[in-house]
């Protein structure tokens, strides 16, 4: 075998770490980056990351105070500031201390309402789990440890809203070696079946149920069993629910051979039991998102973005050391490597926030309209549209819409909720699927309940107004709305 050498001439790119700390702060969130800076600022002595001041005294204020504060909030709502980008690799530290014009870096307790109330103390406080409501009834329960074990597995297994999806032979299969080294054999098919049934018998009722009827039984079963809308409601649950979803009660009536009047009575019982037992027990902690960005209305009546002040960091150089460093003339040593990362991590953040400012006024300068008039009037719009105004790259344009949000008048949205599929119109346009989605909502609220639109007969609506659009098309945007069909909207 002959052994030969080709040369060939070819190009690589190599990302230094510069860019790639740049890539990893645009993509990242906002509260992420303020964390980021203070992990930062942890390792390096040189980076400054002032902290909120929480307790800030505001009654004694003076009246000059007041009123320069007063005229630096009107000018805020008027003008467009923005943060200025530093192009000079050979950035000075002196230069970057203009950053103290950003706002604070801490999140703040509420962006919603301010009740007083800390959000920190809510989240030390140890809740009531649905996992430690159940164990503890098991401490007053006569069990052997054997039967405790098993219940207690069956608890761990239980899903968020309560139930018990896996079954009781697959729960105890990854543990049926344990119980055969500590009880000395392994559990039986009564014994698996009894845990289940002690778990059922736990409150909230209808919790380790497989499924939703078995759930709403377990709750009927505290009821009086004799009671004949608490057995119509049994047999209902047990054989025909699909067709109660469906508000059928010609079909019900003809499935089950039940009155009308005694298929509404316990249709009413149903509709009084919790489908969720769990959901007592949820507690839904608040997320506070800060927007990135405003868009406000200014005095020519044209929509425009500011950055948020809440959202800019307070990040600085440490002047005392990095003046230490330049007395020093070493252009070697930790410290003065320290102070380069300093100065690169600071023009990255100045040229994030530059960069999500630039890619939302784009987009606000193509949804004019929906800031005007809302959801119905927002105008396509693909990351594509978005790079060629903006001269950035798609990837770039998709990592600043992500987890980078907008406050606007009429609510605060996700940038990328700007994006998404469009329809043809007769005239050779397109129209957003935001507006479409919001075009269907607003027929449901207005249909009349006994005879309510299908798909087809919206689409043709839409055919009226001249966008094209399928049936199933139609159906696809009122899945994602989570709106039922038509067939079960019907109210009979």
């Amino acid at each position: 075998m002959k052994t030969s050498l080709n040369l060939k001439t070819g190009q690589q790119l190599a990302l230094t770490p510069q860019l790639q700390q740049a890539i990893r702060l645009l993509q990242i969130s906002t509260t992420e980056l303020h964390e980021e800076l203070e992990e930062a600022a942890s390792s390096n002595p040189l980076l400054e990351v002032e902290e909120l001041q929480e307790n800030t005294p505001t009654n004694s204020t003076s009246t000059t105070e007041n009123s320069e504060k007063s005229k630096s909030e009107e000018s805020e709502n008027k003008v467009n500031e923005d943060l200025p980008i530093q192009s000079d690799e050979n950035l000075d530290y002196k230069e970057i201390n203009h950053a103290e014009e950003w706002a604070q870096v801490k999140v703040r307790k509420n962006n919603i309402a301010d009740d007083g109330n800390d959000l920190r103390s809510n989240l030390n406080e140890d809740p009531i789990t649905l996992s430690r409501h159940l164990q503890s009834q098991l401490g007053t329960m006569n069990l052997s440890k054997k039967e405790r074990t098993w219940v207690e597995i069956l608890i761990q297994a239980l899903d968020s809203d309560g139930y018990l999806r896996e079954s009781v032979e697959e729960l105890e299969l990854p543990f049926s070696k344990e119980f055969e080294e500590e009880f000395g054999e392994r559990l039986s098919e009564e014994e698996l079946h009894i845990g289940v049934k002690l778990l059922q018998s736990l409150d909230p009722k209808g919790v380790g149920a497989k499924d939703l009827a078995e759930c709403l039984i377990l709750q009927l079963d505290s009821d009086d069993a004799k009671s004949p809308e608490v057995k119509a409601a049994k047999l209902i649950l047990a054989n025909h629910l699909e067709l109660l979803a469906q508000h059928n009660i010609s079909g019900l009536i003809k499935a089950s051979g039940l009155t009308r009047e005694l298929i509404h009575a316990a249709d009413v019982k149903i509709k009084q039991l919790d489908p969720k037992p769990a959901s007592a027990f949820k507690r839904d902690l608040p997320i506070t998102v800060i927007p990135d960005v405003v868009v406000y209305k200014n005095s020519d009546g044209v929509w425009c973005a500011r950055l948020n002040s809440a959202a800019l960091p307070k990040v600085r150089i440490h002047e005392n050391y990095a003046k230490a460093v330049q007395d020093s003339g070493s252009l070697k040593g930790p410290l003065n490597q320290q102070l380069i990362e300093a100065r690169w991590m600071l023009k990255n953040v100045q040229q994030r926030f530059d960069t999500i400012l630039r890619v939302t006024q784009t987009i606000v300068e193509v949804q004019q309209d929906f800031f005007e008039f809302g959801p119905r009037a927002m105008r396509p719009l693909v990351l594509r549209d978005v790079a060629a105004r903006c001269n950035l790259h798609e990837s770039t344009v998709s990592r600043v819409t992500n987890q980078k949000y907008v406050a606007t008048p009429i609510g605060c949205f996700e940038l990328k909720y700007f994006f998404g599929s469009h329809v043809l119109t007769e005239d050779g346009g397109s129209a957003s699927g935001t507006s479409i989605k919001a075009q269907i909502l607003e027929w449901i609220k207005t249909e009349n309940s006994e005879k309510p639109f299908s798909d087809q007969v919206m689409a043709n609506k839409f055919s009226e107004i001249g966008i094209v659009i399928a049936r199933r098309t139609v159906a696809k945007y009122r899945e994602a709305l989570k709106i039922p069909s038509a067939s079960i909207r019907k109210k009979r």
